[in-house]
């Protein structure tokens, strides 16, 4: 009888050994699933706050830069009408192409500047007129073929035909007169043009005037006014800002860059075309060397590369 016991103890005491020995690995098995999960929500939820931190510093990215344009947008409409008529953004500019500053209240400067983006030829695009194509074939007849390193300093995708008499190179000034006016008193044609380009009181209507058209045969005239321009449209535009306390968690300096159409005003009765037209707008990346140059120097630097 006491033999039966204590092998009926025996039995149970190794059942119960049996399922301590079962139960820890199961306990430690748990316990790692468990550490799993919290390790995994923790990851999306730290995935999920970085995403959310991405998406606001895009917004705050997205509503920076179209404030930044709009406020040119807003500041050159307002400069253009002096007294009730167009005056040419030309006259508001420095020597260092600044056109102005801003002062905000949540203490953010802005300084504007603005540079004659017109001075090289324009190749053809969708929507020209037949007139609008055969000026630019005459401008490119009149510098004959462009080497491909020298497509990017002589051309340009956007803007008007017309090439600005002000930011244009001598050099192209002169293929485009001897071409306009195949040779004949093509010398005189272009220091009248030159001329009027260094008198800041020059009107903008002065190369229809005599100094310039005595020089022309009948017709040469109206093919001149057609390729060269006193009143620019196509407008490069940078706006530095020092942001003031509200953009805490971004850069506190930002500078932007783009071009600017301005209105057409032999088209004012149309509604379109007396706005300002956004053509690109983007920000400058500030970072490392770029970020201790001035503009002149970032845009000599850009325009070499």
């Amino acid at each position: 009888m006491n033999v039966h016991r204590r092998s009926s103890r025996n039995f149970f005491a190794r059942v119960i050994r049996s399922r301590r020995g079962f139960a820890l690995p199961l306990v430690v098995m748990l316990s790692l699933a468990g550490t799993l999960m919290i390790a995994v929500m923790l990851d999306r939820q730290t995935g999920q706050t970085l995403n959310l931190g991405r998406q606001i510093a895009g917004a705050r990215s997205f509503h920076l830069q179209r404030g930044m344009r709009e406020i040119f947008q807003a500041w050159a409409n307002e400069q253009t009408r002096l007294g009730g008529r167009q005056t040419p953004l030309r006259n508001s500019i420095e020597l260092d192409g600044r056109i102005g500053d801003l002062s905000l209240p949540d203490g953010t400067r802005i300084v504007m500047y603005a540079f004659d983006a017109q001075g090289k030829i324009r190749l053809d695009g969708p929507g020209f007129s037949q007139q609008e194509r055969d000026d630019v074939q005459a401008l490119l007849d009149s510098v004959g073929t462009i080497p491909e390193n020298q497509k990017r300093a002589m051309t340009r995708d956007l803007g008007p035909v017309p090439v600005s008499i002000f930011s244009a190179p001598v050099e192209l000034l002169s293929d485009i007169v001897n071409h306009v006016t195949e040779g004949i008193h093509q010398t005189d044609v272009l220091d009248a043009i030159l001329a009027i380009r260094d008198d800041p009181r020059a009107q903008n209507n002065a190369l229809s005037k005599p100094e310039v058209s005595q020089h022309l045969e009948d017709g040469k005239n109206e093919l001149l006014q057609r390729v060269l321009t006193m009143t620019p449209r196509l407008w490069e535009v940078v706006l530095e800002a020092e942001l003031g306390r509200e953009f805490a968690s971004v850069p506190t300096r930002v500078r932007f860059w783009g071009h600017f159409l301005t209105p057409d005003q032999r088209a004012q009765s149309n509604m379109y075309a007396s706005r300002i037209q956004v053509l690109s707008w983007e920000q400058v990346n500030l970072e490392g060397e770029v970020g201790r140059l001035s503009v002149e120097e970032w845009r000599r630097m850009r325009d070499q590369n």
